[in-house]
């Protein structure tokens, strides 16, 4: 992601407030049957000229709601991860 842990830790918030706990190494996110963890590891951005792009490694998992025999939870998961894509969105083409 081009983003620094601060701003995706910020997105989240702003989508899911009190839902959202950790810090900026490591969040988790607590909506009904599920908990998806997303532990953060910046990595070098870019520089071009004065700008500086950064750059964030984001790894996911699902703590609780990953029953694979429960499809109601499966939907869970996948609707929540789609609501996390649409609140990290950034501006741009």
């Amino acid at each position: 992601m081009n983003c620094t842990p601060a701003e995706f830790r910020r997105a989240l918030v702003q989508a899911f407030g009190t839902e959202v706990s950790g810090d900026l190494k490591a969040l988790r996110l607590r909506r009904g049957p599920v908990t998806l963890a997303f532990r953060m590891h910046p990595e070098a951005g870019r520089q071009l000229g004065l700008l500086h792009i950064a750059a964030l490694h984001v790894d996911i998992s699902v703590e609780h709601g990953e029953d694979s025999d429960d499809s109601d939870d499966h939907s869970a998961v996948t609707a929540l991860l789609a609501e996390v894509d649409r609140a990290t969105l950034r501006g741009g083409g």
